[in-house]
């Protein structure tokens, strides 16, 4: 039985079903903001429902403003294109909509059919839904960038606006898709992050635009550079772009360094000429600009990822016809000035057998030979790499075709690179990376992140070894079966088959049951050693942890102490509110809310916050005390003190 519609579901006549307009393109009525354009006697209309309202309902989660009103007219509006009670005009149908959204507001009380505007209600109305967008979806790695645009872009923005309305329509600038981002920005609208790379990629394209002979005419280019955010926006966009790629780099590198350390891979092999000898990986180029130390100016340009991107690229293509020496001082290169020094020098250390882009810059790893293990073990560290490359076009030695636009020549060793020794790598003999070494400098976040990935690896070998058990046993069955159903006749034959055929299977069958075997073993050897290895990372992430609360509670306790808010007996009670805070928040606000001086006044002299006397042997003994917990001498302790008590130590010697 087919349902009948009712008077408002008839469809609209072809005449009302319209799609955006110049004003207002298709999807702005979609928005939560007010950011469309409808008639002055329309927004009267509204301010005064508005108004109406806000007087008849004073709860924060029942007011409505006209930002508001407006979208839920606009939806009402396009609504209105599908279909609507015959005889009512567009506004009507509209004022309506916007009619029933307000008794919804102040009431709670709705049709089952009307959910459509409950995205729009005031924040803390028990009937708001939260409207889904995945566009805006911000992935975790992104956490901590801003996406909402500054002021001085959606200033801009506003107008643009403002312009592109006021001017004749032959003169106005911007497409539908321009107009809904100056109206985004110009809300100040929380942006998604491939908005914001669009609006990058937008302005690196048009920025050609500001030589037009319209821009001082606010012009239609002018328009459309300020509807997207004119040069704050820009430079919002850039910085913004910016933090996500090194997010972006940041995530893979982490999630790199977790599959080396689960898998094992520490130690990777190469196909490397006899004689040679893989050692440790290097970073060899750092990004950002070289300078000169002698006048300050740029050596080169800049060094980017899309660089050393095309140098990895052309040195896997070229690798065999142009293989990457590892030189001395520059004794082999043609740059210098010079007559290269002859191959009988033996000034060549090795080989560069692999280069990779990491977060911050260029890796090598080098092959040695034994000059070259020679040089860089009796160098104890105080060794940095200087490559030689070229940054442009690069022809084949070999037929002159174009091979790419980036080619790495040669890595020399040199205890004075050209580069900021800081931003690259020493180079030492350690032959092993080991990436665990590192783990001391990650932060808590990075180890929760590392810790997880490797639970995930234990698991999947977790599930191979059950897969594995499960197979095997599923072909033990098997064979059972077919034992069961061999007749007497067959077992007799098969008991006194002793043919050499019959003997080699049997003994391949065994050779495949100790496979499955070692198959069995290898992986339980492998969950276990990872489990291992997650016990010690969870140790310490919980031992880092709680050294860091230690820290943040007996600062918080001692900022108490220091503005007079708690007494010295009530530091072990102020500390233990302080551990309860996020249970019991109103237990630490007895102590942190109080006025200052409220505990101890102060401004007796010869007493520090705490009460406590002031003199040569108080110090000695807060010195002493700060020693034995930072397992330091006496002198490095008193430094310490110092500094972080500097009116305490200068009431003490004068100051």
């Amino acid at each position: 039985m087919v349902k009948k519609r009712t008077q408002a579901q008839t469809p609209a006549p072809k005449s009302d079903q319209k799609k955006g307009s110049s004003k207002n393109p298709k999807g702005s009525a979609s928005g939560s903001r007010g950011g469309i354009e409808i008639s002055a006697q329309s927004v009267k209309a509204l301010e005064n429902m508005r108004d109406n309202h806000n007087d008849r309902y004073k709860a924060k989660s029942k007011k409505v403003d006209l930002g508001t009103l407006k979208a839920v007219f606009r939806r009402g509006a396009g609504a209105f294109s599908v279909s609507h009670r015959p005889g009512m005009g567009r506004n009507q149908w509209a004022l309506a909509r916007v009619k029933a959204f307000l008794k919804l507001a102040g009431t709670g009380e709705r049709k089952k059919a009307y959910n459509t505007d409950l995205d729009l209600l005031p924040k803390g109305h028990p009937q708001r839904t939260e409207k889904k967008s995945e566009s805006l979806a911000v992935p975790d790695k992104y956490s901590h960038i801003d996406f909402k645009p500054p002021m001085g872009a959606q200033e801009a923005a506003k107008r643009a606006l403002k312009v592109r309305a006021d001017k004749p329509e032959s003169q106005r600038g911007m497409t539908p898709v321009g107009i809904a981002r100056a109206r985004d920005l110009s809300n100040g609208q929380t942006l998604s992050p491939d908005t914001v790379k669009r609006m990058l990629a937008y302005f690196t394209r048009h920025e050609v635009d500001k030589k037009g002979s319209t821009w001082n005419t606010q012009g239609k280019g002018w328009q459309a550079w300020h509807g997207w955010g004119g040069d704050a926006g820009y430079s919002w966009a850039r910085k913004v772009v910016k933090q996500m790629n090194s997010a972006d780099d940041k995530a893979q590198a982490l999630r790199a360094y977790g599959e080396a350390v689960m898998l094992s891979e520490a130690s990777p092999t190469y196909d490397i000429p006899e004689g040679l000898t893989v050692g440790k990986p290097f970073k060899t180029l750092a990004l950002g600009q070289v300078s000169s130390r002698m006048n300050g100016e740029n050596i080169g340009k800049e060094i980017d990822r899309n660089l050393l991107t095309e140098m990895i690229r052309v040195y896997k293509e070229r690798r065999e016809a142009d293989p990457v020496i590892i030189d001395w001082q520059h004794a082999t290169s043609p740059f210098q000035g010079g007559t290269p020094a002859p191959p009988e020098s033996g000034s060549a250390l090795g080989l560069i057998v692999d280069l990779d882009l990491r977060e911050d810059g260029l890796y090598a790893t080098p092959a040695y030979n034994e000059r070259g293990l020679s040089v860089v073990k009796q160098a104890g560290g105080i060794l940095w790499s200087s490559p030689e490359f070229l940054n442009g076009e690069v022809y084949s030695r070999s037929g002159g075709d174009l091979v790419g636009q980036a080619q790495l020549l040669a890595i020399t060793l040199t205890p004075r690179p050209a580069q900021s020794n800081d931003k690259i790598g020493r180079v030492t003999l350690n032959e092993r990376i080991a990436l665990m070494d590192n783990i001391n400098e990650l932060s808590v976040e990075e180890l929760r992140q590392l810790l997880v990935a490797k639970d995930e690896m234990v698991k999947e070998l977790e599930q191979k070894m059950k897969d594995l058990i499960s197979e095997s046993e599923s072909s033990m069955m098997e064979k059972e079966d077919k034992e069961e159903k061999m007749t007497e006749d067959e077992e007799k034959e098969t008991k006194m088959a002793h043919t050499p055929d019959h003997e080699e299977k049997k003994e391949e069958e065994k050779e495949n049951k100790m496979s499955e075997t070692l198959n069995q073993s290898t992986l339980l050897s492998e969950v276990q050693a990872l489990r291992e290895n997650n016990n010690k990372l969870a140790q310490r992430l919980e031992t880092i942890e709680a050294e860091k609360l230690a820290v943040e509670k007996r600062e918080a306790v001692n900022t108490l102490l220091n503005e007079g808010k708690i007494q010295p007996s009530e530091v072990e009670v102020a500390g233990k509110a302080y551990e309860l805070r996020n249970l019991q928040g109103e237990f630490w606000a007895m102590f942190s809310e109080r006025p200052s001086n409220s505990a101890v006044p102060l401004v007796e002299v010869g007493h520090g916050a705490s009460g406590q006397e002031i003199s040569k042997a108080t110090l000695d003994q807060e010195v002493r005390n700060l020693a034995k917990e930072k397992s330091v001498s006496y002198s490095e302790a008193l430094n310490l003190f110092r500094e972080s008590n500097r009116d305490y130590y200068n009431s003490v010697f004068g100051g």
